[in-house]
């Protein structure tokens, strides 16, 4: 109980922190902050290279690229995202009401790999967060997932705890509702039908974007 209320404490302080941030720079429209910082990662914002550390706070607009380190952001609403190495991701729009309950999260991977953990944002009613690549669109709706270019170049996503993910482009759409299913999605092809994938599969998944604490 008492370790509970120490990290409900510590929660409540850091929002307490970047909700001050936020207010006092709006027209940046602050999103959250890097919460974990392995190795060299590149943050570019509006054209120039950005110094990163832990707590260094993300705003839109934020391209990053890890090379051989990795990165894990969270967002507003205790949104985590992990970067695995040779990533590059965008942070294109972020806005998070608790009051409204009001949500719209859009992301951009051009490279890589990425695990996302939803926070608040997943328990909207409906949640608008998606994160668009070249071949197609991953959405949730609440809940633990990857997507990735790591194992044939083709893009691969699966879910492991939540209500579900949708994959879609303009060639069809697939819905993966069942932790440990995934799909491929091929350039110019529809997503591929939903499957089990096997473990190693994803045990490599989960070790491409897992980093020390």
């Amino acid at each position: 109980m008492k370790r509970f209320s120490f990290v409900s404490v510590v929660t409540s302080f850091w929002f307490a922190l970047v909700s001050v941030s936020v207010m006092a720079d709006n027209d940046r429209n602050v999103v959250g902050n890097v919460s974990l910082l392995q190795g060299k990662v590149e943050l570019v914002r509006r054209g120039e290279i950005v110094t990163l550390k832990e707590d260094t706070l993300l705003e839109e607009g934020d391209r990053l690229t890890t090379g051989k380190g990795g990165i894990r952001i969270r967002l507003r609403d205790n949104t985590r995202i992990t970067l695995a190495k040779n990533t590059q991701f965008e942070i294109d729009r972020y806005r998070y009401s608790a009051e409204e309950k009001e949500a719209e999260a859009r992301f951009k991977l051009v490279s890589g790999a990425f695990r996302a953990v939803t926070g608040a944002i997943g328990h909207l009613p409906e949640p608008s967060f998606e994160v668009e690549t070249s071949v197609a669109t991953m959405g949730i709706r609440g809940t633990d997932f990857w997507g990735g270019f790591i194992f044939s170049g083709d893009l691969d996503v699966a879910m492991f705890t939540g209500k579900g993910v949708y994959v879609r482009n303009a060639d069809g759409i697939q819905e993966i509702r069942l932790p440990g299913e995934g799909v491929t999605v091929v350039s110019g092809q529809s997503p591929s039908e939903v499957k089990q994938w096997p473990q190693w599969k994803l045990q490599q998944a989960i070790d491409a974007t897992k980093l020390s604490p």
